[in-house]
C-alpha cells in the first residue's frame, strides 16, 4: 500500500474573536457608561512563545465628560500588543512579558479644554502563573496615562483565579 507522510504542524497560529456585551468594564470602570459594547480582535502566535495582536471596542468615556477629557469626539479604543510567554520547563509555572499600546483616535482639543492630555497609553507588563492562578503587573511608561497628566509610574496589579469546576466549566 501507499504510505503518505503526515504534513508537519505549523508553528504559526492566527485567531480572531468578536463579542457583543452588555457593557465594557475595564479595571473596574465602565468604558461605555453602561451601554452595550462590540469588541473584537486578531491574534498571531508562534510556537516559540512570541505573540502579537490587536483588539478594539467602542467606548464613550472620553466624550461623556469633554471638559475633563478634552475629547470632542472619540468612540473607539484600539489596542496593539506583543510579547513572549511560556512555561518554566515542563512545570505548571508560566510567565508572560510584553508591551501594550491603547490608542484612542478622535478629536482632542487642549486649547479648548486646557489642562487635558490625550488618553493614549503605553504599558509594559509581566505576569506569572501557576495552574489556575495568575498575577500580572502592568506599568505605564508614558506620562499621560489614560488622559491623566503627570501620571508617570502608574501601575495596575491584577490577581486572577480561574478554578475548574468540571472539565467543561470554570469559574
Amino acid at each position: 500500500g501507499t504510505v503518505f507522510a503526515a504534513e508537519p504542524e505549523s508553528p504559526h497560529t492566527l485567531t480572531g474573536n468578536v463579542g457583543f456585551y452588555s457593557q465594557y468594564i475595564f479595571r473596574g470602570l465602565t468604558q461605555t457608561n453602561t451601554d452595550p459594547a462590540v469588541q473584537g480582535g486578531f491574534d498571531y502566535s508562534h510556537a516559540s512563545g512570541f505573540y502579537a495582536g490587536t483588539w478594539a471596542s467602542n467606548i464613550s468615556w472620553l466624550t461623556d465628560s469633554p471638559s475633563s477629557s478634552g475629547y470632542k469626539s472619540s468612540s473607539l479604543e484600539w489596542d496593539f500588543y506583543g510579547g513572549y510567554k511560556g512555561t518554566f520547563g515542563k512545570s505548571d509555572f508560566g510567565y508572560d512579558v510584553g508591551l501594550l499600546y491603547y490608542y484612542y483616535p478622535g478629536s482632542h482639543d487642549a486649547a479648548l479644554y486646557p489642562g487635558t492630555v490625550k488618553a493614549d497609553t503605553f504599558e509594559i507588563y509581566a505576569a506569572a502563573s501557576w495552574k489556575w492562578l495568575s498575577l500580572k503587573y502592568s506599568h505605564s511608561i508614558n506620562d499621560e496615562t489614560f488622559g491623566v497628566a503627570n501620571s508617570s509610574a502608574t501601575y495596575y496589579l491584577d490577581l486572577s483565579a480561574s478554578i475548574p469546576v468540571t472539565e467543561q466549566f470554570a469559574i
